[in-house]
């Protein structure tokens, strides 16, 4: 044997966990290459960072700090903020950073720190999920790094779908551990990030009708969620203000689909507000309907629970959550696009869905970033509705073995 190959095959032990030369220079060079990446794409400036971040930026900058966090928002001269307070606090902590560095790369830089955190998450859940394949965890956390629609989002669209989803992946990751108290924990920062962390739930019931979560460690949502707008509270913000802000987010968007490839896009754009809103709390419904009955499903086939089935039964259930309801952005399916990295891992067959669904991802994306030659939806749709499709079947033929192998 050469001596290169001897030196890349010396073993040593990271947090227990026995590795390679070869592998540790694998993982430093892949994080090397994705930050390099997402830097190169730093002076995109998208709408929502114009529209949006720069607002608030500039509008805690006006007001030196700490005092953004009492400024009430959508009234006249006051913030445009209508995110929860967990990210204004991101805002208030980059105005101190400062330093004469650009306002957009700072938001920039905190989503792709994010990107860091998913991947070595979704390398964690691999590891887990494949028995501790030390090979196949580091290839999932180099194709986390590298997916358009996590590079894009964060490093093109300076969005912040990144932060939400590594705490719902950390979530999943302590599920699967067994330690329902840490990963609801995880799961309340998630919601207090993002309203989104909500497509997390039907997981989460289906898991405790199995008899695999201990639902009392749920209260840590509310707790938490509370908790984080103490300092917005003391600031000067009003409590009905903070509390309204997911309920006030519900209502702010009227159009059917927003660019999202869901059952809506077969509907004209031509409505009536009042007739949208009416298609609004009907498909809402219908979403519930839909979930109630995979819930029961699930519930009546008793089978063995594994890592395979856990991670399936998210990305199926969060993929018909934004196929089914309304006024869904294109963003909204960046959790089950990155966990689809996982789910091809374990079996190199489901490739092909991983890669359909970024390249779907990617179409939407163009759409809003960069202008595309698509210019409508509903083909989009078809491809999306066949996906869910085959991922259902898949997740049913795993409960059907694993009842068979259970009796």
């Amino acid at each position: 044997m050469r001596f290169i190959d001897d030196f890349f095959e010396t073993k040593f032990k990271i947090f227990g966990v026995e590795i390679k030369i070869f592998d540790l220079l694998f993982f430093t060079i892949i994080s090397c290459l994705g930050l390099v990446f997402r830097l190169s794409l730093y002076d995109i400036v998208s709408g929502d960072y114009k529209l949006a971040f720069a607002d608030w930026m500039r509008e805690c900058h006006e007001a030196g700090g700490f005092a953004y966090l009492g400024i009430k928002p959508g009234v006249s001269d006051a913030s445009t903020f209508d995110y929860n307070c967990m990210f204004q606090y991101v805002i208030v902590i980059l105005h101190y950073i400062g330093g004469g560095i650009s306002d957009m790369y700072l938001v920039k830089t905190v989503s792709v720190i994010f990107d860091y955190v998913c991947a070595v998450t979704i390398m964690r859940i691999t590891f887990k999920a494949t028995e501790g394949n030390v090979t196949k965890s580091l290839i999932a956390y180099g194709a986390a790094m590298f997916l358009p629609s996590v590079v894009l989002n964060s490093a093109a669209w300076a969005q912040n779908d990144a932060i939400f989803t590594s705490f719902v992946l950390l979530s999943l990751l302590y599920f699967m551990k067994g330690n329902d108290n840490r990963a609801f924990i995880y799961l309340a920062f998630a919601y207090s990030f993002k309203q989104q962390a909500i497509f997390f739930m039907p997981f989460v019931i289906i898991m405790w009708l199995k008899n695999k979560i201990k639902i009392r460690y749920i209260f840590w949502i509310p707790v938490v969620h509370f908790g984080a707008m103490i300092p917005a509270a003391i600031a000067g913000r009003s409590w009905g203000d903070l509390l309204g802000i997911y309920g006030k987010q519900v209502k702010m968007f009227s159009r059917l689909t927003m660019n999202y490839p869901s059952i809506y896009t077969i509907i004209t754009s031509d409505l009536s507000k009042a007739t949208r809103s009416i298609l609004i709390s009907g498909g809402t419904m219908a979403t519930v309907i839909v979930l109630g009955i995979i819930a029961y499903y699930s519930y009546k086939i008793k089978n063995e629970v594994s890592f395979e089935y856990m991670i399936t039964l998210v990305i199926f259930t969060v993929e018909v959550c934004c196929f089914c309801l309304p006024a869904m952005h294109e963003r909204y399916g960046y959790l089950p696009e990155i966990l689809a990295v996982v789910y091809a891992v374990i079996n190199v067959k489901r490739v092909p869905i991983c890669a359909a669904l970024q390249m779907i991802t990617m179409m939407t994306y163009s759409r809003y970033l960069f202008g595309s030659t698509v210019t409508t939806l509903w083909p989009l749709s078809c491809a999306m509705l066949v996906i869910i499709m085959i991922i259902g079947y898949d997740l049913y033929r795993q409960m059907k073995k694993m009842e068979a192998s259970n009796v």
